[in-house]
C-alpha cells in the first residue's frame, strides 16, 4: 500500500512538471507582482542623446530634440535628431516633450503612428513640455 501511494505522488508530480505548473529544479521562483525588467528608450538609426532630471533643457540649434522617460536611470532621455532620417522608436511610453530647433525650409518634423498615419506635424520653433509618446512609432525630423 505504501509503495502505491509513493508511486501515485511521483506520477502526479511528473504530470505537473510536464504541464509547467511546478518549477523545474534550479528555476528561480517568480515573486508576486514581479514585472519584467525595464528597457531604455532607443531610436533607430542611432542618435546622440543626454539625460536630464526635468523638462527644462537646452536643445542645440539644428536639432529636433525629443524627450522621453528612461526608467533604467529614472531620468528623461533627450535625443538630438540632427541627421535627416525617419527614426523608429523602441520603448517609448508615456509623456515627454519636444523642441524643433532645426533650421532650413525642409525642417518640419512629423510624428507617425503604428499604421504610418500622421499624428502631428511640428514646424520650426515649436515645442511642447507635455506630449504623449505612447502612440508614436516613428519620427521624421526633416524632408
Amino acid at each position: 500500500m505504501r509503495t502505491r501511494s509513493v508511486l501515485a505522488t511521483a506520477t502526479a508530480a511528473t504530470a505537473l512538471l510536464t504541464a509547467g505548473m511546478v518549477p523545474a529544479a534550479g528555476a528561480a521562483p517568480a515573486s508576486a507582482g514581479q514585472s519584467p525588467a525595464a528597457s531604455a528608450p532607443t531610436v533607430s538609426p542611432a542618435a546622440s542623446y543626454f539625460h536630464t532630471s526635468g523638462p527644462g533643457y537646452t536643445c542645440p540649434t539644428g536639432n529636433l530634440c525629443v524627450r522621453v522617460w528612461d526608467p533604467t536611470v529614472n531620468k528623461y532621455k533627450v535625443f538630438k535628431l540632427y541627421d535627416c532620417h525617419t527614426y523608429s522608436l523602441s520603448n517609448w511610453e508615456g509623456t515627454g516633450g519636444y523642441a524643433n530647433r532645426q533650421t532650413g525650409s525642409r525642417a518640419t518634423a512629423t510624428f507617425y503612428g503604428q499604421s504610418g498615419n500622421v499624428l502631428k506635424n511640428v514646424p520650426i520653433g515649436y515645442s511642447s513640455t507635455s506630449y504623449n509618446w505612447s502612440p508614436v512609432w516613428k519620427i521624421r525630423n526633416c524632408y
